[in-house]
């Protein structure tokens, strides 16, 4: 009987296994690379739009306020705005203290300046009611409050308060609008505007506007008279300075405006007026926030370098608003 041809199969060698499983590892560790690259670039897109979002939240309505700003002019005593670094902070983190905010008050004609109008008949009557009397509803002037402060807005408590402990605290920009009825009445034609505005900022932390923004300053570009005018040649030399509240070097300045001259860093300013308002502020990241959390729990230290910090975990943003000449 003859037997048939014998067929030999052969097999991969142990080198070509090797070489094969080599490869394939180098490509997953190039595909893992290339995607936690792409996730971390979805990431730092995602935080800088929620950041840009956030920013340009609160400088349109800051620029929309100061545009709309309100005062008469050079024959008069009455203060129309005032701004410093604000020295009643809510206790924040340690280690993470607000390096810039400025306290700002003056008068605007706000759009939102008239309450809401409920779909409820009854509320609708009393609104037209209000309207026919001049009370309340009427009106185009209304002081207009800015500060920051670090509060938790779901328990409406300071972050530092004792019996909650804030569990939910943030950096948050407040933006208060006193209706026009109370400002005519108690605001209004005051020489000291600060001291009358004091009873109406314990209504601050229900006027919450912007969350994780970390700082807050206003630098007003001041023109003003040098000298004697030239009664001759009719003219009259005009210069600039620029004060911020919150100086490059922490130091503050007191921004004093009223009917006859301004008051800024303790130099007084005589025929002057404020040309424009450079706004600026500081919103933390996503990231930013979730470490500022846990430094707050005790879970992690505070930076030793708070510019480190700044950095990597927040984005500045400024805008340049020009104020409405006085009456």
């Amino acid at each position: 009987m003859k037997l048939g041809k014998k067929t030999n199969f052969r097999g991969f060698t142990l080198i070509e296994l090797m070489t094969a499983m080599a490869i394939t590892g180098m490509l997953v560790v190039v595909i893992m690379q290339l995607t936690n690259q792409s996730v971390d670039l979805w990431r730092a897109v995602s935080e800088d739009v929620s950041t840009s979002s956030r920013s340009r939240a609160a400088l349109q309505t800051l620029s929309r306020d100061f545009e709309s700003f309100q005062m008469r002019g050079y024959d008069n005593k009455y203060q129309w705005m005032f701004a410093k670094a604000d020295e009643n902070m809510d206790n924040i983190p340690k280690g993470l203290k607000i390096p810039k905010s400025a306290q700002c008050v003056f008068f605007a004609c706000a759009p939102d300046r008239n309450p809401s109008v409920s779909s409820d008949t009854s509320l609708r009557q009393n609104y037209r009611e209000a309207r026919a009397h001049n009370r309340d509803t009427q009106g185009d002037v209304n002081a207009i409050g800015y500060r920051l402060m670090f509060r938790d807005q779901i328990l409406d408590v300071p972050g530092s308060d004792s019996r909650e402990g804030g569990i939910y605290p943030l950096f948050s920009l407040y933006r208060q609008v006193v209706q026009p009825r109370p400002t005519f009445e108690q605001l209004l034609g005051k020489e000291n505007l600060e001291a009358a505005y004091s009873r109406f900022e314990q209504d601050d932390d229900d006027h919450f506007l912007c969350e994780n923004i970390l700082e807050m300053n206003v630098t007003f570009n001041i023109r003003y008279v040098e000298g004697e005018a030239d009664a001759e040649k009719g003219e009259v030399a005009y210069k600039m300075v620029s004060i911020p509240v919150i100086a490059s070097n922490r130091r503050t300045n007191r921004v004093e405006l009223y009917g006859d001259r301004i008051v800024a860093g303790g130099t007084t300013y005589q025929n002057a007026r404020i040309d424009s308002a450079m706004i600026s502020i500081t919103v933390l990241t996503e990231e930013g926030v979730a470490m500022v959390e846990q430094i707050r729990q005790g879970r992690r230290k505070a930076p030793k370098k708070m510019a480190d910090f700044f950095a990597k975990y927040t984005r500045s943003y400024a805008r340049l608003v020009s104020l409405p000449q006085p009456l």
